[in-house]
């Protein structure tokens, strides 16, 4: 092997010896930048986590608080039942006196079931709005979009309890809060 020879095997290896750290640092580039996207992709998935378990124990109130108003229109119609049993037997003044005694209750009751539905009705916009800080889902694995699910399983569950109940209006006003919901969440 001549001089020559040896010099240019030296230059070949060196230039190839600099390829390869070139391709080193581009893949250790590489490396950090998904490194950085996976720690900042793991803080949002914790914080996404948090939300979701907020909306749960929102979703769990709400669901306390709808089968506390059903109750409520349960004991409602319990009144009414008794009452136009009474009304088919009574005529004249005590049946005045004693019809608005009823009637003031009710309208009391009803006042009760409309406040409750307001507030409702503002904790579902609350919930709405905090949701749509986190943009619209994007895939069937996204946490909104089983919410939206839910939801939707919600307002099927209320339009079957409308039909076969005979139209009450509370769950039609619910069945429209929860309208508003799908809306809002699932465009």
């Amino acid at each position: 092997m001549t001089y020559g020879q040896l010099e240019g095997l030296i230059n070949k290896w060196s230039l190839d010896l600099e390829d390869q750290e070139k391709y080193f640092l581009h893949q250790a580039t590489q490396v950090n930048a998904w490194d950085r996207t996976l720690i900042e992709n793991g803080e949002k998935i914790t914080t996404l986590h948090g939300e979701v378990e907020k909306v749960k124990l929102d979703q769990q109130r709400l669901e306390q608080e709808l089968d506390f108003i059903l109750s409520q229109q349960k004991e409602l119609e319990d009144l009414l039942t008794p009452l136009e049993e009474f009304v088919k037997d009574q005529s004249g003044s005590v049946y005045l006196q004693h019809a608005d005694k009823v009637h003031g209750k009710t309208y009391r009751l009803a006042e009760n079931i409309d406040a409750q539905l307001k507030r409702m009705a503002q904790d579902l916009k609350d919930i709405i709005e905090h949701l749509n800080t986190f943009g619209s889902p994007a895939d069937t694995t996204d946490p909104l979009q089983q919410i939206c699910k839910i939801l939707n399983a919600h307002m099927d569950s209320l339009q079957w309890i409308n039909q076969n109940s005979g139209g009450s209006l509370f769950v039609e006003e619910i069945g429209t809060v929860i309208g508003l919901l799908q809306v809002y969440l699932c465009m």
